[in-house]
């Protein structure tokens, strides 16, 4: 079991912005598969408000002890792909940034532990063609008591 893998266990209120709009999610995530990975269930709440969408995703994130990377599988309501795309990254302090090779373009997703909040910050980002790095949404995670 990982360590900080085991602070993303719990139930949480997930508010943040993609773009403009208004993200208002709770976050389920519990240890799956023989305490392989963690799974977080995100689901929507207050759809429409602030523009928030009707989204549903389910993430896996595990880590591979053999490569010393973390692994992270994204399902979601924007659909079905027959070449599904792992993200991969590396753990640097209390932070995790992993990256998505799509064939569109590297896209990387960060989480970042504060201990002392007991919260993430999450940020999903995108490699322009240029190579500067746009914003495409961020999220705070706080525990639901």
């Amino acid at each position: 079991m990982d360590d900080l893998l085991n602070n993303l266990v719990g139930r949480w209120s997930l508010t943040g912005k993609m773009g403009d709009t208004a993200l208002y999610q709770e976050v389920n995530a519990k240890w799956a598969l023989r305490e392989l990975f963690v799974e977080m269930r995100f689901s929507p709440l207050r759809v429409g408000e602030g523009g928030n969408p009707d989204y549903e995703a389910l993430y896996l994130i595990g880590y591979d002890k053999k490569t010393g990377e973390y692994v992270l599988h994204l399902f979601d309501t924007f659909g079905v792909t027959s070449k599904p795309v792992p993200g991969i990254g590396v753990r640097k302090d209390n932070s995790v940034r992993f990256k998505f090779d799509y064939t569109v373009g590297p896209w990387f997703n960060t989480f970042t532990w504060d201990p002392a909040q007991r919260s993430w910050k999450n940020m999903i980002t995108y490699e322009r063609k240029d190579g500067s790095e746009g914003s495409f949404a961020v999220k705070e995670l706080i525990p639901i008591p």
